[in-house]
């Protein structure tokens, strides 16, 4: 490596501290323009330090490697990069207008716990599922992946399970406990999911994790593993689970989209989508839809009856654990984590969810006791 290799890694690894030490989670270096990050949820300058093209040149060489003429024919590269050992990036390089840009994502070393992430406590259900299809989803940078990680750690370290994980890049790393786990990553180890999950289903799984369904050749491979008895995680860029459905069977074909949409009916174990809110405490959290299978989600499912799932979701939560979005927006809001302004900011329904707060005794005897206490205060 070059005296010059050596200096663009030190200014790198400088600013990927400094968002550490900002408590970041992106870092965005583009071609003439200064270093900024995005720490909670704004985007923030973290250096005036401004990248020529020579500069931005020598860093993405740094990155892609032996993958840099590959990266400049498809103009895209996803990977990772190591800081030290308890600091990982997920690295995306694209080009745009302006030239080279580079957006890296950390990744914590530590695997944290359904109950350290603030999820709901419900997500232990996933643990105890056999076979079926899980989706965790959410749009980006909502923690999708965390959620995954916590769910598959905890299997983990409670389950004798083979587990096989197929990732693009791998993000967390998982260390054999009660179970044991191979993550493949696209590229290094593998050509694409697709093929991948082909290879898996010889492979005596008992779980298979992909990163992300990504096309109609993944999907199906998806649902034929889950139609032969494994329970499969995967990830996909949908906000709720109504929509979650309506992208899956879209990928299809018309003439394949009643056998998809019937699949889906008996297959589909779970839907955990979440949306990441800065709470009252300056931390972010996560507010949660889940959907838990049952008869009558089954029926509307296969019934194309998916704008009625919100409404189920909360009228089966003492049975199934579920709750929708709105539920779960309105919860945060009567335990004080966010404002009411907040829940109707992500809320699916801002209409029902003022219809929740409207009707909600509990919740106007809430209200009415922090305004009695702002009153104290002023006073």
């Amino acid at each position: 490596m070059s005296l010059e290799n050596n200096r663009t890694i030190a200014k790198l690894n400088t600013w990927l501290r400094l968002l550490i030490k900002a408590n970041g989670a992106d870092l965005h270096i583009k071609t003439d323009s200064r270093i900024r990050a995005r720490v909670k949820e704004e985007i923030v300058l973290l250096s005036n330090e401004v990248l020529d093209s020579a500069n931005m040149e020598e860093i993405v060489r740094i990155l892609t490697g032996n993958e840099y003429e590959t990266f400049l024919k498809e103009k895209e590269f996803d990977g990772a990069y190591t800081l030290d050992a308890k600091h990982r990036f997920r690295v995306n390089i694209f080009m745009h207008i302006g030239g080279y840009a580079i957006a890296f994502r950390l990744v914590p070393a530590n695997i944290e716990t359904i109950e350290a992430l603030n999820l709901p406590p419900a997500l232990h259900k996933l643990v105890q599922l056999k076979r079926g299809l899980v989706l965790i989803t959410g749009t980006t940078g909502s923690g999708k992946s965390t959620t995954l990680s916590s769910v598959i750690e905890e299997i983990n370290q409670t389950h004798a399970y083979h587990i096989i994980s197929i990732e693009d890049p791998v993000e967390y790393i998982y260390h054999d406990s009660k179970s044991i786990v191979e993550q493949r990553e696209l590229g290094s180890h593998t050509e694409s999911f697709s093929r991948a999950l082909r290879s898996a289903m010889r492979e005596d799984p008992d779980i298979i994790v992909v990163g992300e369904i990504r096309d109609m050749a993944t999907a199906e491979i998806i649902l034929q593993a889950v139609n032969t008895g494994h329970l499969v995680f995967s990830t996909i860029h949908t906000p709720d689970t109504r929509e979650t459905i309506d992208r899956l069977i879209a990928i299809f074909p018309t003439g394949e989209q009643n056998r998809v949409r019937n699949t889906l009916a008996s297959a589909l174990e779970a839907v955990i989508s979440q949306r990441l809110l800065l709470g009252a405490d300056n931390q972010m959290l996560p507010a949660v839809e889940i959907m838990f299978k049952s008869p009558h989600i089954q029926e509307l499912i296969r019934t194309s009856r998916d704008s009625e799932i919100p409404e189920t979701l909360d009228k089966e939560a003492a049975v199934y654990k579920t709750q929708s979005f709105n539920r779960a927006l309105y919860q945060l809001t009567l335990e004080g984590k966010i404002t009411e302004k907040q829940a109707y900011e992500y809320a699916t329904s801002p209409a029902d969810l003022k219809v929740m707060f409207t009707m909600s005794a509990e919740y106007e005897k809430k209200k009415h006791q922090n305004e009695h206490l702002q009153e104290l205060k002023l006073k």
